[in-house]
């Protein structure tokens, strides 16, 4: 296996011990889960939105509103991220341009990215960023402190491998996406590897009961 196989195998086993954690306070707290899971998908039962959050982005300031009123995909990670981060988001692509195509249609989501590495990842470079991908995609991001509601609420992890060298460095993160529903609640959590097909058809089930 190469070194990108190994590396895509580390972080799915990182974001699924996240998830675990995640799960396991959820459960606690709501009750058991839903049978009858999807691979891959896991859904939640959160009853209450995500905690106050506010993250600058080059199209201004992000928070809770802004998730409110419709379907969000939300993904964590950072600009420089050599193979993961471009997957990803490529597969959104992929799965806004299936959707799209469907009948009926499936109601129309937002993608925010959600940067871990603020040091590097200005407004401008995000703003880059993601017109490489979909000019509608949304990036944002934010120092620890920032971060920290919905990295502890989600149960993301990310580690900036910075120690000795601050320039080219590279972050370890969860590899998972978010759906939150349109009250701004969690609804399922999408774990590594996705299939823009699978992921477009979990979608429709997901969004249309």
């Amino acid at each position: 296996m190469n070194k990108g196989g190994w590396r895509w195998l580390l972080l799915a086993g990182l974001s699924l011990a996240f998830l675990g954690a995640a799960l396991v306070l959820r459960t606690l707290r709501n009750g058991p889960l839903p049978a009858g899971e999807v691979p891959s998908v896991t859904e939640i039962r959160d009853n209450a939105p995500l905690p106050a959050f506010a993250l600058p982005g080059p199209k201004g300031g992000f928070t809770n509103a802004d998730l409110l009123g419709r379907w969000s995909f939300m993904f964590f990670g950072y600009t420089q991220c050599p193979d993961i981060c471009p997957t990803a988001l490529t597969l959104m692509k992929d799965v806004k341009t299936t959707l799209a195509a469907a009948v009926p249609p499936a109601p129309a989501f937002q993608v925010v990215f959600v940067s871990v590495d603020p040091r590097r990842d200005t407004r401008e470079l995000l703003s880059k960023y993601m017109a490489a991908f979909d000019p509608s995609f949304i990036g944002v991001s934010g120092d620890d402190a920032a971060l920290a509601p919905l990295v502890k609420n989600l149960g993301v992890y990310y580690q900036r491998n910075d120690g000795t060298d601050t320039k080219r460095y590279t972050v370890d993160h969860s590899a998972s996406f978010y759906l939150i529903d349109p009250q701004g609640r969690l609804k399922a959590v999408f774990s590594p590897p996705q299939e823009a097909a699978k992921v477009a058809a979990n979608y429709r089930r997901i969004t249309q009961r």
